[in-house]
C-alpha cells in the first residue's frame, strides 16, 4: 500500500538535491503531476518525479546521468538504470514493502526553445525551474492519447487543469501530436467517452484523497471533462 506521507518525504529529499547541485540545476526543467502538485495545488497525490533536459548531446546527458544516480543512490536502491533515445531513466526503490520513484528526464527537445517554457519556482527553500501552466496542459493533453494504454491520472489532471481556466500551449500541442488544438481536444473527448465509469480509478483510486472523492471522481470525472474540453472547443477559432 502506497504510504503517501513517506513518499513525499523521499521525493522532496531528491528534488532538493537535484536542484542544489549547481552542475545539472540548470539544465533540468521539473514537469508532470508532482510538479502540478507541488506548485499548482493538483488535488490528486503523484508519485513520479519527470523532468525536461534543455540540452541532448551526449557528453551533457552522461553528464546528468552520473550525477543523477549518485543523488537517488543515496535514498534508496536503484532497480532500474538507462539512457536510452529520448529517456534518462530511474527506478528508485526506497523500501522492500514500499512503492518505486519512477524517475524520467526527456531528452527528445521536440520544441526548440524548451526552456522558455519554464519559469523559476520554490519549494520548501529550494528554488527549481518549474512547467509553466500552458506547457504542462499541453503536455499532459497530449499524452492522453499518445501514451500506449490510457493513464486515468492524465484524465483528472486534464479535468483540474480545465476546471481551473488553464491555458493550453497551441504551439506545444501542435509539435507533440501534429495536430491544432480543436483537432485533438476533439480526439480527447472521444477517448474519454469510451471510458467505462467502473474504469476510472484504475491506476487513480489510490492517489485520491477518500472516499468521497473517488465517488465523485466514478461518478461525475468523465462528464465533466468532456464538458470542460468541448466548451474550450466552443471559444477556439
Amino acid at each position: 500500500m502506497l504510504n503517501k506521507e513517506k513518499h513525499a518525504l523521499i521525493m522532496g529529499k531528491v528534488l532538493k538535491d537535484i536542484y542544489s547541485d549547481t552542475s545539472i540545476a540548470p539544465l533540468l526543467g521539473f514537469k508532470g503531476g508532482t510538479c502540478a502538485l507541488l506548485f499548482y495545488g493538483l488535488t490528486r497525490f503523484s508519485v513520479d518525479l519527470d523532468f525536461d533536459s534543455f540540452s541532448n548531446d551526449e557528453s551533457t546527458k552522461n553528464e546528468i546521468f552520473e550525477k543523477v544516480k549518485n543523488i537517488l543512490e543515496k535514498h534508496g536502491q536503484i532497480k532500474d538504470s538507462k539512457i536510452k533515445f529520448n529517456t534518462i531513466f530511474f527506478l528508485l526503490s526506497y523500501g522492500d514493502a514500499e512503492h518505486n520513484i519512477k524517475f524520467e528526464i526527456n531528452v527528445r527537445m521536440l520544441v526548440s526553445n524548451i526552456k522558455n517554457h519554464y519559469e523559476l519556482g520554490e519549494c520548501l527553500g529550494t528554488p527549481m525551474l518549474i512547467g509553466k501552466k500552458p506547457y504542462l496542459f499541453a503536455s499532459k493533453l497530449a499524452a492522453l492519447t499518445l501514451r500506449s494504454s490510457t493513464a486515468m491520472r492524465d484524465i483528472y489532471d486534464i479535468w483540474y487543469f480545465s476546471d481551473n481556466n488553464w491555458d493550453i500551449d497551441k504551439e506545444v500541442l501542435k509539435i507533440q501530436t501534429g495536430k491544432s488544438v480543436k483537432e485533438h481536444l476533439a480526439d480527447c473527448v472521444t477517448l474519454v467517452e469510451k471510458i467505462k465509469n467502473n474504469e476510472i480509478l484504475q491506476g487513480l483510486g489510490e492517489l485520491l484523497g477518500g472516499d468521497n472523492q473517488k465517488a465523485w471522481v466514478k461518478s461525475n470525472l468523465r462528464k465533466e471533462v468532456v464538458f470542460l474540453l468541448r466548451n474550450y472547443m466552443s471559444v477556439l477559432k
